[in-house]
């Protein structure tokens, strides 16, 4: 029986958005952006071409988010890692951080904090999701499932929601969104698992 992705094309995009920290935008940062940072992160910004871009990247994202710079002994910048779309700032600074460190391959010290924002969104009742559901795209993803009927399955870790799908049976469905989610989780995060299936 053919098996149909539940996820596939917004999944794949919004992991691609959520966990990168890499960027080939060239935009200029205009001054009221860095006027509350630091005055090393903003020179640093001024000096640095890959750090300026992905600062510009993290600015074009929405809802709770933050921005953190790994720095050198030397106090150069060498690494970066930014969550946004968060439930909460708490979880934004987390995945920041976390990915900040798994740039580093330092998984301890040296990632900083550097910028934060919150959003005016309507607060989520956590309660109501999964521990995986730590964004507000992953709790789309999730009232998405519960609506769909059939055999279905949902995977992904603790960076979020990474796979689902619609299948034949509850096996095939069950395969799938785990391969779904090993192609679309980060490195930082590799391991997948069910978080539901019917």
């Amino acid at each position: 029986m053919k098996v149909s992705s539940l996820f596939t094309t917004s999944l794949s995009a919004f992991s691609i958005i959520t966990l990168s920290a890499c960027s080939i935008v060239n935009n200029s940062i205009d001054a009221e952006s860095t006027a509350t940072l630091r005055p090393h992160f903003s020179s640093s910004l001024e000096q640095t071409q890959w750090l300026k871009e992905e600062y510009q990247e993290y600015l074009e994202k929405k809802g709770n988010k933050a921005f953190a710079v790994y720095w050198d002994k030397q106090g150069i910048p060498r690494a970066s890692g930014f969550g946004d779309d968060k439930l909460s700032i708490e979880i934004a600074r987390r995945e920041a951080l976390r990915l900040c460190h798994a740039y580093t391959q330092n998984q301890d010290t040296g990632c900083r904090l550097e910028d934060e924002a919150t959003t005016d969104r309507a607060p989520l009742n956590q309660n109501n999701y999964p521990k995986e559901v730590i964004a507000y795209r992953d709790a789309a993803h999730w009232d998405k499932y519960q609506a769909t009927s059939g055999h279905k399955a949902i995977a992904g870790n603790l960076s979020g929601i990474q796979g689902g799908a619609q299948a034949g049976t509850q096996t095939e469905a069950e395969e799938q969104a785990l391969l779904e989610c090993h192609e679309n989780t980060h490195f930082s995060m590799p391991t997948c698992y069910l978080i539901d299936s019917h």
